[in-house]
């Protein structure tokens, strides 16, 4: 295993939580390997941790003890962060068991639906342990399905499945009921706004009339329904738009229509005809997954929160899941959106983020990436 010796900053680092440190801090840059591989780190000759090192990314952090990454290993970690979701989180049959370096398991996403589990790598390094980490989840979970995939485009980690061949399962979110597939895009469903979903029924009233865009498989679509809403749903997936219906016939919803095409579009089309929606939600995709693409992204954001707010008669929740976007940035560019729509806004309650099994840890803030607020509108 590759000595790699660290720089004071970046061992400063380590030893206030922090689970990624950059190539910069490398002082024996000369030794670092061509291929991804697991490295030992050092700081004045001392250990100071066992990372995953690869030349295209940061250098995580797997355990800040020299010991062997086996199967006690990961039976140990896979515990310790079921244990916080069952036990300080109080989830129980669906939520996100493994979230990267939060869970300090780097490279690894494991979403969990009932007994079946699906998990994106984003390392040939952690691949090699998918098996191992298979048998820990048997033994520690009633998960009898792991569907694995790669968590980039382009990797050469391929997709498999290991245990009982199932891929769909319904869930349980308060009132609302799920179908979910291994298959789907990502982990399958979105975890991460589930607190928000739930908290946006506090709000909507029997009769009102819901645009939800980017509504994706039915999420916030679903929770306004089961509140006597009438919903309209724009995605440009016909797939994720048939998952949708499924789910509203699932909770008995029948006051529902569905639109695929493009967001930009269609809401331009509706500002024409002059229609106007009680409630107006906003959960797109990411505009941007680079700092280069900041400046574009905000435009991109600015003109769908413009078109949202024109839309929209009482309420307006906007989201975005761009890592690079900050609080700040989002909250300026909805304002800036606002008063080019000529509508009072008025923040309800704080910021609104991820679930909080989606672990965001003080030393590793770029773990925080998803921006949820609702906001009271007038004209």
């Amino acid at each position: 295993m590759l000595l790699i010796e660290i720089d004071k900053r970046a061992y400063n680092s380590i030893l206030n939580f922090s689970r990624v440190i950059y190539k910069n801090a490398i002082i024996n840059k000369e030794d670092l390997p061509d291929k991804e591989q697991i490295i030992k780190l050092y700081y004045k000759d001392k250990f100071v941790a066992k990372a995953i090192y690869d030349s295209r990314a940061t250098i995580k952090i797997l355990t800040l003890k020299d010991e062997e990454i086996n199967k006690d290993f990961f039976y140990n970690r896979i515990k310790k962060s079921k244990e916080y979701r069952e036990n300080i989180l109080n989830y129980k049959d669906t939520y996100r068991m493994i979230y990267a370096e939060a869970d300090y398991l780097p490279s690894i996403i494991l979403d969990k639906y009932n007994n079946i589990a699906s998990m994106q790598v984003s390392s040939k390094v952690m691949e090699e342990y998918i098996p191992i980490i298979f048998e820990c989840l048997n033994e520690l979970t009633d998960i009898t399905t792991l569907y694995v995939q790669s968590a980039k485009k382009g990797s050469k980690i391929k997709s498999k499945i290991y245990g009982d061949k199932k891929f769909e399962t319904i869930i349980n979110e308060g009132n609302a009921k799920f179908k979910v597939n291994l298959k789907g895009h990502k982990t399958g469903f979105f975890l991460d706004q589930r607190e928000n979903r739930l908290n946006l029924e506090n709000y909507v009233k029997k009769g009102d009339k819901v645009l939800d865009i980017c509504c994706y498989t039915g999420g916030f679509s679903v929770h306004c329904g089961i509140k006597g809403a009438e919903v309209v749903g724009v995605d440009m997936s016909d797939k994720a738009l048939e998952v949708a219906e499924e789910n509203m016939e699932l909770n008995n919803i029948k006051n529902y229509n569905f639109i695929v095409g493009n967001a930009f579009d269609v809401m331009r089309e509706m500002i024409d005809k002059n229609e106007k929606f009680d409630i107006v939600i906003l959960d797109p995709p990411a505009f941007t997954k680079s700092s280069k693409d900041v400046k574009n992204a905000l435009k991109a954001y600015n003109t769908m929160n413009y078109l949202g707010l024109k839309l929209a008669k009482r309420m307006f929740i906007t989201c975005s899941c761009s890592h690079h976007i900050d609080r700040e940035m989002f909250k300026n560019m909805v304002v800036s959106s606002s008063l080019r729509a000529k509508k009072e806004i008025r923040q309800i309650g704080g910021y609104r983020t991820q679930s909080p099994d989606h672990i965001i840890t003080m030393a590793n803030k770029n773990l925080e990436y998803l921006k949820c607020l609702f906001f009271g509108v007038e004209d």
